[in-house]
């Protein structure tokens, strides 16, 4: 299989073994699919009618309309995380559903399918991090923003790190297959603009990520375990910014070919990866949405660059085919 086979998804729906993993529902108005606080695994797709997003614990203010094509519940559906919003159905509708335990077993017999479904969801959520990203460049550029202590912490929070490595920089497997840097201080790992799309995972020392647009502005920190370069890795699209070695370190850089091999070789381990890999996705995608809840308020909701570009995350976990 070619690599670029397995990173485009756009067609991954018309697979008919990963199509009949979907059960399809009908929801009638006011039901709700999802509410706030509560467990849950199940992953949705609206086929037809409104659905709405509400946040309980801000006096049901809505969050966001979801139509046709529109994903909901990825988050939970890779990370276990408990639902953060609630989504009541507007009008009369359809929508298909996916549970996690189904698709894991799929997963095992169909590691290509299987993956290439992970990385679907996962660009999804790479595009809504790079829209919240021009969202916390935003914030930083506006000092009144940016002296809200709310949004300090959330521009803290929102690259969430990593608690264990995505796995075992001792493993034989991935030793062998896996590149290891042993970086000098200064060392560029990427520039902002390159069309690299490697991944990288730092064993040891700290990595800074910068925007070079702004004069090198330290945007984050990283240490051990935290992984850096994961969007270009998904999406092809170019570098944001550049990521520079502080003291030394040691990184174990990870391609898109290796990925594949891995899937010849030793499918587990890559498909443990890549669950690891969306669970990281998703837990920053959930700090993205904190910072989006707070300036989903009024007063900043009129501010035209706020509103446009809340507007484009909106739009980020849409398909536009079903069929």
């Amino acid at each position: 299989m070619k690599i670029q086979n397995l990173f485009n998804t756009d067609d991954i729906l018309s697979e008919s073994s990963l199509r009949d993993l979907f059960k399809q529902m009908d929801v009638n108005k006011s039901d709700i699919l999802i509410k706030q606080g509560n467990p849950g695994t199940d992953l949705f797709i609206v086929e037809s009618g409104q659905f709405v997003v509400t946040d309980d614990k801000g006096d049901s203010r809505i969050l966001d309309t979801l139509r046709k094509g529109t994903v909901f519940g990825e988050m939970a559906f890779l990370a276990g995380e408990k639902r953060s919003a609630t989504v009541t159905a507007n009008t009369a509708g359809t929508v298909l559903m996916l549970s996690r335990e189904p698709f894991v077993g799929f997963l095992r017999k169909n590691p290509i399918s299987g993956t290439r479904f992970l990385l679907f969801l996962e660009k999804f959520m790479v595009d809504r991090l790079r829209k919240a990203d021009a969202l916390r460049s935003l914030i930083s550029s506006d000092q009144k923003l940016s002296e809200r202590q709310e949004l300090k912490k959330l521009r803290t929070d929102i690259r969430t790190r990593n608690k264990k490595p995505l796995f075992s920089a001792d493993d034989p497997i991935l030793s062998e297959m896996c590149h290891w840097i042993y970086a000098h201080d200064n060392q560029v790992l990427f520039r902002q603009w390159d069309r690299s799309t490697d991944i990288f995972i730092i064993r040891k020392g700290k990595v800074v990520v910068m925007d070079d647009d702004s004069g090198g502005f330290i945007l984050g920190a990283f240490g051990p375990n935290d992984v850096i370069g994961e969007r270009s890795f998904l999406d092809n699209k170019p570098r944001a910014t550049t990521a520079k070695v502080i003291g030394s370190a040691e990184i174990l850089m990870l391609s898109r070919n290796t990925l594949l091999e891995l899937l010849d070789r030793n499918s587990t381990n890559a498909i443990s990866l890549n669950l690891s890999l969306g669970s990281l996705l998703a837990k920053r995608l959930i700090m993205a949405n904190e910072t989006l809840r707070f300036l989903s308020h009024e007063d900043l909701r009129e501010r035209a660059e706020v509103s446009r570009l809340l507007s484009e995350m909106r739009k980020s976990l849409r398909i536009t085919a079903l069929h």
